[in-house]
């Protein structure tokens, strides 16, 4: 579906058009193949682009045909994974392409991201600040729940730890879009001419970015550091569980076996013996006696 809108300086807000109009913000959204044609053709787009636009799996990058610059960054989904969403900046318009409604496009639509469209590249930088700001207001929550779990880390559940391995594909995805925008940034400097006030907003962004990254790299280490210490703490419980079975069946056998020898229809020592019977208990706690010294002098 594609739409257009557009917001001048003097509008009060954004407003939905039934054509297209220089100065205008196009948005297309899991657009058919006959849209992208249109698109193709009527504003004379790179085809291969608005396609790599739809893929989930494109990397953030910019790249500049025919004076276009095109733009692709990622956005978070409801359920944290990373949507492609493709920016085409022109010298009449600019567009949107993605495969759903990702949410700075929402917001924009809705009213709560006020952009110029006829400032395309003020529309863009706020666009860019709004996708690091959702990034590092994920990451946060990310982090956050990381470290409370670390907290707890001795009454961990299954449901914890399996939590912590979703979390760690969140930041690893979160590291995989920081790196790349880093890149991103730094390329549009340098190919872009931006006003200075644009460009120290970009070099704001690279330096949120930077932070973004780093937080990442740290808490995945956190979360590494976790399982292994609850992986300890699981080795240790589990040796300490055969330890215990061990010494009950030890324990367990010396009776039967000295019982097994005694139950035998052959003659035996004290068979006679009307006190054979204690004779054999006393050997049997004195043994279990001796075996516990000699274990507790082991451990210690």
């Amino acid at each position: 579906m594609i739409t257009y809108f557009k917001r001048a300086i003097k509008d009060e807000s954004l407003r939905k058009l039934n054509n297209f109009r220089v100065g205008c913000w196009i948005n297309a959204v899991n657009p058919t193949k006959e849209e992208i044609k249109s698109l193709e053709e009527e504003f004379k787009l790179d085809k291969q682009n608005l396609i790599a636009g739809l893929d989930p799996n494109e990397t953030p990058r910019i790249e500049i045909v025919d004076g276009k610059v095109y733009l692709f960054v990622k956005d978070i989904a409801p359920n944290k994974e990373l949507e492609t969403l493709l920016i085409v900046v022109t010298n009449e318009f600019i567009l949107t392409l993605s495969r759903e409604e990702t949410n700075v496009v929402r917001k924009i639509v809705e009213g709560r991201i006020k952009i110029y469209t006829t400032q395309k590249l003020k529309s863009l930088i706020k666009i860019l600040s709004q996708l690091n700001k959702s990034f590092e207001k994920a990451t946060l929550e990310v982090v956050r729940e990381v470290r409370s779990r670390r907290k707890n880390i001795r009454e961990l559940s299954d449901r914890d730890v399996t939590a912590l391995l979703e979390y760690e594909e969140i930041l690893n995805n979160f590291i995989y879009y920081y790196y790349h925008m880093l890149i991103l940034y730094n390329r549009m400097l340098k190919r872009i001419k931006f006003y200075e006030k644009d460009k120290e907003i970009i070099e704001d962004l690279v330096v949120e970015a930077n932070e973004g990254f780093n937080l990442c790299k740290s808490s995945l280490k956190t979360i590494s550091n976790i399982r292994d210490h609850y992986m300890i703490l699981l080795s240790n419980k589990l040796n300490r569980v055969i330890t215990i079975l061990t010494l009950v069946t030890i324990f367990i056998s010396i009776p039967a076996a000295i019982s097994g020898i005694y139950g035998m229809n052959i003659a035996l020592p004290l068979q006679h013996n009307p006190l054979a019977f204690w004779y054999i208990l006393v050997l049997i706690i004195f043994i279990w006696i001796a075996f516990y010294w000699y274990l507790k002098k082991k451990m210690m």
